[in-house]
């Protein structure tokens, strides 16, 4: 199958690029590039979340009450009213979720995935009382009487187990939307449950999958590939997310706070090291300027053991980095994992919040440091809009110096997602590499090849 874009033409045989040559040759697109790569992604939850009540953009806790109101009026009594993506400047009101759903418990995540906003029926089924404390890793915002009605981070633990089970067809459903918008590879972020690796094993996969189990739960398994599912790393967070008030920084927020760490170093280190010595690379949540000086000294401690072992370590999100740490990323073994999208939000947050503009979103600082760039959305946190990424990345809004450019967040998709991954085969237009493309009319992604198939949306 011959493919152009009338400068250059490209032989598909199979699952490789057998010729690359000059002039126009074949079925011809407006542009043809290597396979685009979501390098941070949690498909099982895009699935549920593509099922959900959308509350994508909502800042006013009245606004996403009167959705629910709406939405619970369709559901049989005592159902559950899941949704996502609401995020407010303040903590929402005690009770007003109590009104818009009595006869239904709710549970809505925050844009950010890392606080939820639960009402009373909701804390009776997950059997939360003014008594209960929170897990490790956790906190709660209580109403009047004590009992929690917003959980942050890990004190959502205590509420999911009562919640519908998540499915293959959940998994399936959210990987199919990926392959629907031109990419033909996701990095899974180590957020899923463990179970949803052998759903995954289990399906026909529309994309090839970078993965990563979360923190104590890779002991007994094997690294490598299983078909188009590269086992590949271990998840760790080492603190929350902006949105929150959870990210782990210097600059304090309004109230005083500082966020909160998650996995200590220490276990980071001590964990990381083991995974390390089986083969699976360490992919770390980095959010505030604490957490990424945190992650960069224990990564500083365990590059040695990464180079013995030929991995790749990874840092993920990357998102607020002080000029005195930046000389600290330059020769590590590193690919940093970042989504440029969620400055368009997170700008106000910044803003906000009073801290420091020229820290956030450092894209150009940061290739400079001369390590991969890979660029992701973080779905469903975002959705997987390869278009967002771009306006966001091309023109910062806060310090327009750190700007990339249009090629830059090609590379990002592409390239650099394949040297976080570890893929020595993908990401170039070169005879002999993996023919997975993404293909473009009118600056969009109109099709793709994957296993040697031409798709066309």
């Amino acid at each position: 199958m011959w493919l152009t874009d009338g400068r250059r033409s490209l032989l598909v045989e199979g699952e490789r690029l057998a010729r690359v040559e000059e002039g126009g040759r074949g079925r011809r697109f407006e542009a043809i590039t290597p396979g685009l790569q979501d390098a941070h992604a949690h498909p099982l939850y895009w699935g549920m979340a593509l099922r959900g009540l959308d509350l994508s953009g909502l800042k006013d806790p009245e606004e996403v009450a009167l959705k629910a109101a709406e939405r619970a009026k369709a559901l049989p009594r005592g159902a559950w009213l899941e949704g996502q993506g609401f995020l407010f400047p303040k903590p929402p009101p005690p009770g007003l979720l109590d009104r818009a759903a009595p006869e239904n418990p709710v549970f809505f995540r925050s844009r950010d995935y890392h606080s939820a906003w639960i009402n009373r029926l909701a804390a009776e089924r997950a059997g939360l009382t003014a008594e209960t404390a929170p897990p490790e890793g956790g906190a709660f915002l209580r109403g009047e009487d004590g009992v929690p009605y917003v959980l942050l981070e890990r004190a959502q633990e205590l509420v999911v187990p009562h919640l519908p089970p998540p499915s293959p067809e959940d998994l399936e459903r959210g990987l199919r939307d990926f392959a629907r918008r031109g990419y033909t590879a996701v990095h899974a972020m180590g957020y899923e449950p463990p179970e949803a690796l052998d759903w995954a094993l289990g399906l026909e996969l529309p994309v090839r999958l970078w993965w990563a189990l979360p923190r104590g739960t890779w002991r007994g398994r094997t690294p490598g590939w299983q078909g188009d599912l590269h086992l590949a790393g271990v998840k760790f967070f080492a603190d929350g997310a902006l949105g929150s008030r959870t990210a782990w920084m210097h600059t304090p927020y309004p109230d005083g706070s500082t966020g909160m760490p998650l996995d200590s170093l220490e276990a980071i280190l001590e964990e990381g090291e083991a995974a390390l010595r089986a083969g699976f690379t360490l992919a770390v949540h980095a959010i505030g300027t604490r957490a990424v000086e945190g992650v960069l000294e224990v990564f500083h401690r365990l590059a040695p053991l990464a180079r013995e072992k030929g991995l790749r370590l990874r840092m993920e999100h990357v998102q607020h980095v002080r000029d005195e740490a930046l000389p600290l990323f330059s020769g590590l073994p590193l690919a940093l994992s970042l989504q440029p999208l969620h400055l368009l939000e997170d700008q106000h947050l910044v803003r906000t919040f009073g801290l420091p503009a020229r820290e956030a979103f450092r894209f150009r600082s940061l290739l400079a440091t001369g390590l991969p760039l890979a660029l992701g959305s973080d779905a469903p946190v975002a959705p997987p809009q390869y278009a967002l990424n771009q306006e966001a990345a091309t023109r910062h809004p806060l310090t327009p110096e750190e700007s990339l450019s249009p090629e830059e967040v090609l590379l990002g998709h592409t390239l650099g997602a394949a040297q976080a991954a570890g893929w020595a085969d993908y990401g170039r237009l070169q005879a002999g590499m993996r023919a997975d493309l993404t293909l473009w009319e009118g600056g969009r992604p109109v099709g793709r090849v994957y296993r040697g198939n031409l798709e066309l949306f």
